[in-house]
């Protein structure tokens, strides 16, 4: 088994070649530990495919881990965490059956293929007023001017947000999706805020996500405040990071490969290709929110004690050459690409993939469309800067 530095996950040559370190995680010896340099937190790392996916669809990790370690922290609640962390605790994402259970069966409605396919006709109409807007400009941030505000606005059309809160929800937003310092301010802002328009839609309910969430209250299977807060912030910084990321990701990996971009150009039905291209080469999430193995777990050759803490990495398994042959080149046309678990796997499968995949869809089509001549205008890799994400992306059109 190869040698690995205790934090090797975070040193800046590794953050530039996290493929390089995933191919060694991969290679046969277990499991690698890793120690989280902010928190002290050891945690286990997982980056073979099949083991990635095992861990994913196992009860024997979960996120809970105070129900099953009777000497360890006592419960989250209000009255010991501050209330940006009590809002963070909430979250689906956050939680195990039986409350991720009953959470997700309330919002679950809200992305049924029918809902989904319903905003199909609202997202053609805001890319194209983006696209007018570039081809008048004649050059773009594939960030700032495509990417960002299409899953944005999308969200608070679906959660509710009437056109005139739109600017005081998008400000919320950036603040929170940025992860900077004024992220736990953002997340109580909005949580004020989604009080605010709860109110509202107990006395005149609309036909949106947020009105169908209260109405659950007079049923006697409801949401509590926090709850509630929490799955808006989960749709808003989920949603919102998951399709920026595939749009940006996939136009600076399209674009240097002509052949494809000429392909797209002629055929944009291929542009549901290169959204699960884009996923499995440069997805979204780098690794999984890290579990807890509830009991000893068999995994990755080796067994995660009880307790330990597991990072599965999405992005290591979906470049295993086991699974993809050549995974380091971007191929729109690679066979079996919906192997990829870039929307994760299991329980936690990303409730709001439908729509994730319909709205980079739509964005690859359009802009194969209507921006022919669309071209980088740098080098995307100086561009990540410190981290794998792509902050800005320029283009001429």
């Amino acid at each position: 088994m190869a040698a690995f530095e205790p934090s090797e996950l975070w040193d800046p040559a590794v953050r530039r070649d996290r493929h390089a370190f995933y191919a060694r995680v991969r290679a046969p010896g277990g499991p690698v530990p890793q120690i989280d340099p902010a928190s002290g937190r050891r945690f286990l790392v997982v980056a073979r495919h099949a083991d990635v996916r095992q861990g994913l669809l196992s009860p024997g990790l979960g996120h809970e881990a105070w129900r099953h370690d009777p000497c360890g922290p006592p419960p989250p609640s209000p009255d010991t965490l501050t209330e940006a962390e009590w809002i963070g605790a909430r979250q689906l994402i956050s939680v195990d059956p039986p409350d991720h259970t009953r959470l997700r069966r309330l919002v679950s409605g809200a992305f049924t293929p029918r809902m989904v396919a319903g905003l199909e006709p609202a997202i053609r109409e805001l890319v194209d007023r983006l696209l007018a807007d570039v081809r008048a400009r004649g050059s773009a941030d594939g960030v700032r001017d495509l990417a960002d505000p299409v899953p944005v606005n999308v969200i608070a059309q679906l959660v509710g947000v009437p056109e005139r809160d739109r600017a005081r929800f998008r400000q919320c937003s950036a603040a929170i999706v940025s992860g900077g310092p004024d992220n736990p301010e953002a997340t109580v802002a909005l949580g004020r805020y989604v009080d605010e328009l709860a109110a509202r839609r107990r006395a005149d309910p609309q036909d949106d996500l947020l009105s169908a969430l209260v109405a659950q209250e007079t049923t006697g299977d409801a949401l509590d405040r926090s709850e509630l807060v929490a799955m808006v912030v989960l749709l808003l910084v989920a949603r919102q990071e998951t399709t920026v990321d595939v749009v940006v990701n996939g136009l600076a990996a399209l674009l240097p490969h002509p052949e494809q971009w000429e392909a797209l150009r002629a055929d944009p039905s291929l542009a549901a290709a290169v959204v699960e291209e884009t996923v499995r080469y440069d997805g979204p999430v780098e690794i999984a929110p890290p579990r807890h193995a509830l009991t000893d777990v068999e995994l990755g050759g080796g067994v995660i004690p009880a307790l330990d803490l597991v990072a599965l990495s999405i992005l290591g398994a979906d470049h295993d050459p086991e699974v993809f042959a050549d995974p380091e080149r971007f191929d729109i046309f690679r066979p079996h690409v919906r192997h990829h678990i870039g929307f994760g796997s299991g329980i936690h499968f990303c409730l709001g993939a439908p729509l994730a995949r319909l709205e980079a869809r739509v964005v690859f089509e359009q802009v194969a469309e209507q921006l022919p001549g669309l071209a980088l205008l740098a080098d995307p890799a100086p561009l990540r800067e410190s981290g794998p994400r792509l902050r800005e992306l320029p283009l001429t059109v």
